[in-house]
This record gives C-alpha cells, structure tokens and sequence, in this order.
C-alpha cells in the first residue's frame, strides 16, 4: 500500500484525514510540532500532505489580553454587517452582492487577526515545505488546508507544491483522485527534466492528457 505523512496542529484534523485516506493509503500523522521529528526519522513516504497555516517550530503563540480584544471587536463587526445584509429584502441586488463581498472580506481580515495573534501563518507551512524538498525532493507535497485564499494558492505552487486542496470543499473520492494526480506527475520520467532549471508543474495545469 502507498505511503502518506499527513501533517496539521490539530489532532481533530488529523483523524478526520486518516477516515478520508483509509484503504488508499497507509496514512501517518504527525501532530505539528509536537512530533516533528518523525518527518526526518522515517524513510520518505510516496506523498506528503500538510496544512498551510501552521504555527512556527515552537508552538501556537499565547494571545495576550489586546490580541483577545481585537479578535473580539472584529468578530462583533462583522456578524453586525452579515446581519445588515438582510435588513432590507427592497435594496438592490448588485448592491447587495457588493456589499456581501465588502463583509467576506472583513471576515477574512478578522481571521488573519485571529491567525497571527496565534503565531499561524503560511510562511511556516511553505518553510515546511522547502525543507521536506530538499530533504526528499521526489516526493510530492501537496497543501490541504481550510485557510488557503487564491494568492496562498499561488505562493506555493511557486514554492514547489504539487497541489493546494481547500479542506472541506472536495468529497473523498475527489480529494484522493487529486493525490493520485500528484504521484502520476511527479512520475513521469519526461516531465522531471522540466523540474530541473526549476519549472514548477502543477497537477491543477497540466493537460488531462498527460495523466493517462
């Protein structure tokens, strides 16, 4: 059976992925930083998977008192400005969509808030990511992550991932025909020379052609 390394700093994410890989894969997790190690103790699997927000080699950071606030303070902004979408049925629907948009992005600025204040960011899941290439540079990684917006997809694509998976969006069958498209393309002998001056190739670009 393929091997996999699963890596992410929640434990409830940990086993929610073992269920989705279960029969395809012979699935290790390694709970981020606590267990670390392992990533460079065992022989190299046939693919990695990780989140992208992960917190630094050291840990989750403690949110102190003003980071608390803050959070708390957006959070209140933007369940009062979702709410004011429906205040009224006679508004104009381009308004509202623009209006909807306007409020997704608070909410997404109030997560950056929340992620930072924790010490998480994707430049820890990219460093991840350049260390397992340089120790193990042909196996694929790929990012399987709940907080990956369209400029983080292309952050690590150019870093040298396989492919980035929004968490919860894709049913199993599709998230695993996404990790077997991974494997295909890193093995195929024509396509590695293009690797070498450093051409990245992801499985999300490459014609359905060349998977067969």
């Amino acid at each position: 059976m393929r091997r996999l390394v699963f890596i992410d700093d929640d434990q409830t994410e940990l086993e929610s992925f073992r269920v989705i890989v279960k029969g395809e894969y012979d699935c290790t997790t390694v709970h981020w930083p606590r267990e670390s190690a392992k990533l460079f103790r065992n022989p190299p699997p046939d693919i990695f998977v990780s989140d992208l927000y992960l917190p630094s080699p050291a840990g989750d950071a403690v949110p102190g008192a003003a980071d608390r606030d803050a959070a708390a303070e957006a959070a209140k902004r933007v369940a009062a400005r979702f709410s004011r979408l429906s205040a009224d049925p006679g508004s104009d629907h381009k308004a509202r969509l623009r209006e909807t948009m306007a409020a997704i992005s608070e909410a997404y600025a109030m997560l950056e808030l929340q992620w930072r204040a924790l010490g998480q960011s994707p430049a820890h899941g990219i460093s991840l990511l350049a260390k397992l290439r340089h120790s193990h540079p042909e196996v694929p990684f790929v990012f399987y992550s709940r907080k990956i917006t369209p400029e983080d997809v292309i952050r690590v694509l150019q870093a040298g991932a396989a492919d980035a998976i929004r968490k919860g969006v894709l049913p199993p069958r599709e998230v695993l025909a996404r990790l077997a498209a991974a494997q295909k393309v890193r093995q195929r002998e024509d396509l590695r020379g293009l690797r070498v001056p450093g051409l990245n190739l992801n499985v999300t670009t490459i014609s359905k052609d060349l998977l067969k």
